[in-house]
């Protein structure tokens, strides 16, 4: 078995920006997690053509570290269909067309997916409150957090429910392209040990291994600060925004 990688592709244009989120798929205790690898936005204003040749270096690049196993989550609301058809036309397969819709329901016709926002945000808030999302500690990764937190939803008179950050200023493309790359669930994955990496006494087995609790756990424990050097602890990232 090989390495699982799904991408999730929020396109945007003037007012947003295209925000690209790779995940590698690994399954832990029953459990499928999402490990972040790469987290991208591209410049305001940028030509969907150019989306378009970023994404497709993006699977030539998988392809070339012999990832077989990769899939493309695009969001084809309004504008999104003509990008999702170049890149169709360019082979970049398996691609699934998602169409985001106000409802909290989902339905799938061959590789096009009508999937209401509602039931994104719900599914992600639960990856994220288990523990089964991991982020990189990487400038983006921040402004991904950022954009979690500035999340909300809102409920007009006639009961109809809006997702998004509605503050001026602010954006939620990387958390939409996010919610895209942790959508689905593969029916094969590979089951890999914990990415902590002990030098000194070599890779300890996830999860029962005393070290690796200890150095997940926030606290001001070498361990943990050699661990949050090279996974994402959300503590450890509200203390340094304070300070």
């Amino acid at each position: 078995m090989g390495t699982v990688v799904q991408c999730g592709v929020d396109l945007g244009q003037k007012q947003d920006p295209t925000a690209i989120v790779v995940a590698e798929v690994v399954k832990r205790e029953g459990k499928y997690h999402y490990l972040i690898r790469h987290l991208e936005r591209l410049p305001l204003n940028t030509s969907y053509p150019t989306a378009v040749d970023r994404l497709l270096r993006i699977g030539q690049g998988l392809a070339e570290k012999k990832v077989k196993d990769v899939a493309f989550f695009v969001d084809a609301t309004g504008l999104g269909q003509p990008v999702v058809d170049l890149l169709r036309e360019a082979g970049l397969s398996p691609l699934t067309a998602v169409y985001l819709t106000g409802t909290d329901k989902a339905s799938s016709e061959g590789r096009n997916l009508h999937l209401g926002k509602a039931l994104l945000v719900s599914r992600l808030q639960v990856l994220l409150q288990s523990g089964r999302i991991h982020l990189p500690q990487t400038a983006e990764a921040g402004a991904l957090v950022d954009e979690l937190l500035n999340y909300e939803i809102k409920v007009s008179e006639d009961a109809q429910a809006s997702f998004g950050a509605f503050k001026t200023g602010t954006h939620d493309d990387l958390a939409t392209a996010l919610g895209l790359a942790c959508w689905e669930e593969p029916a094969v994955v590979e089951v890999v040990p914990n990415p902590f990496l002990d030098k000194e006494g070599g890779e300890d087995a996830w999860p029962d291994s005393p070290s690796h609790r200890l150095a997940r756990q926030h606290s001001s424990h070498p361990l943990h600060q050699r661990w949050a050097k090279t996974h994402f602890c959300w503590k450890c990232y509200q203390q340094r925004t304070k300070e």
